[in-house]
Formats: structure tokens, sequence, C-alpha cells
């Protein structure tokens, strides 16, 4: 596994080899470790962006929702948060975005960055 985000809400980590080929990531929320593939993390983090939307379900009755709710094919993930909890979330998913967004154009262009540690190419 490798650390890819994290801040004091939780961390994202990159999977190798993963069981499931399609969920290479790994966001981890207190002991909870949800897997995930990268468009998994991109839904979540436009219902993050639109929680403050109303809910029409029968519980909210136009309100808005203190639960986050994500579903697929694989599981259906259920989070009760409030606001600061919310910021965290958001912060957690757009920097894990922004570090795989930065590796991409990094590999695009082949431009490496010399960490400590790392073999020569």
């Amino acid at each position: 596994m490798e650390l890819i985000y994290q801040n004091g809400y939780g961390a994202t980590f990159k999977i190798e080899n993963s069981a499931n080929p399609t969920c290479q990531l790994q966001l981890v929320i207190d002991s909870v470790g949800l897997f995930m593939s990268h468009e998994d993390l991109s839904y979540l983090k436009e219902i993050v962006l639109n929680f403050d939307q109303p809910c029409q379900c029968g519980n909210c009755n136009g309100q808005p929702c203190n639960k986050i709710w994500s579903s697929n094919p694989r599981i259906d993930i259920c989070l009760k948060v409030k606001e600061p909890v919310l910021k965290e979330l958001e912060d957690l998913i757009k920097g894990t975005e922004f570090i795989l967004g930065l590796d991409n154009t990094l590999e695009k262009y082949r431009l490496r960055t010399n960490l400590p540690g790392d073999k020569e190419q």
C-alpha cells in the first residue's frame, strides 16, 4: 500500500495487486477502509459537493440529509456526517484526486521526482 493523501479525518492509499483490479484505492476513515475505483471516488466527491441540496426521500422530506449514500453494484456506503466532517471528507477526496492527477501528468510527460530511497532509472 502506498499513501496518496491524508488529513485529520482519514487517508487514501493506492493498492497494488488488488483482488479486484478496478478497486485500486482504499479510503480509510477512522477504522473503516473502503476499497474503491477512481470512478467511485469521483462519484463520492459529487455527492459530498452536493450534500447541502434538499433530499427528497421519505425520511428527509426536502430537508438536507445528514447521511452520504453511495451505491454501486459492488457495495452500498452510508456515512453519517456533520458540516466540519464534510469539509474534511471533501479535502480528503480533492487532495487524493490532485495527487493522482499529478502522478498521471508526470507519467504522461515522463517526468520523475527523485525522492530519497528511489532507484535511478
